[in-house]
């Protein structure tokens, strides 16, 4: 049994002293149930994909309107980018906050190599990872393992979208809750073998998929 935080209020991580913010959907169920994914702490899961309403969600938050809602508290100092970045998004990272930011490539690679590139952790800032599920989680669930504050945000490829490095999908494919087939149209062959093996990964788990608990 596997017990979370439901992120349903973006005031709730304000005064977080640690706090792992994760995509809820089939990649990530799928992934976790399978035993791809291990997370301990102080885990949020918030509702990015249509699968969020097995576990009782009211409404899907794509990653590219999330990062664009979160209001952060004066008490983090900078923000790091853990992964792929570009000028667009360090720009829209800084208007939208208003604080330093701060990029380390990670490598597309075994986590053993990533691990090796994770820099220091520091307790006030903000770091947002933007590797694919489910790479990006193992490395926040290593951060967790070495460090005793954290404040991570697995954003994955839904800061390319807000920051406009990557064009929104059309809102009726958002209302259908679609969005991961309009992804398709980059890094096609990398997301349709990672879909294939989350749909197989979600079958094969069914019937477990709801020992996934939350604390009140």
């Amino acid at each position: 049994m596997h017990h979370f935080y439901k992120f349903n209020n973006f005031k709730s991580l304000y005064n977080e002293r640690k706090f792992v913010l994760v995509a809820l959907n089939l990649a990530f169920i799928g992934f976790f149930k399978s035993k791809k994914i291990k997370l301990n702490g102080k885990i949020f899961l918030w509702p990015d994909g249509i699968f969020s309403k097995f576990y009782k969600f009211k409404k899907k938050i794509p990653g590219s309107i999330l990062i664009k809602k979160i209001i952060l508290s004066n008490k983090i100092d900078k923000i790091v980018v853990l992964g792929d970045s570009s000028k667009k998004i360090r720009e829209f990272l800084f208007k939208k906050f208003k604080k330093k930011i701060i990029h380390h490539q990670l490598p597309y690679e075994s986590l053993k190599e990533i691990k090796k590139r994770i820099p220091k952790i520091n307790k006030n800032f903000l770091y947002l990872i933007t590797l694919p599920t489910p790479k990006q989680e193992n490395v926040a669930s290593f951060i967790i393992k070495n460090n005793f504050y954290y404040k991570i945000i697995c954003i994955g490829g839904g800061l390319k979208i807000a920051a406009g490095d990557i064009k929104d999908c059309p809102n009726i494919i958002r209302t259908l809750g679609m969005e991961f087939i309009w992804r398709l149209k980059t890094d096609s062959i990398r997301r349709l073998s990672r879909l294939f093996f989350s749909i197989i990964l979600f079958i094969i788990n069914f019937r477990s998929i709801y020992r996934i608990r939350f604390y009140s």
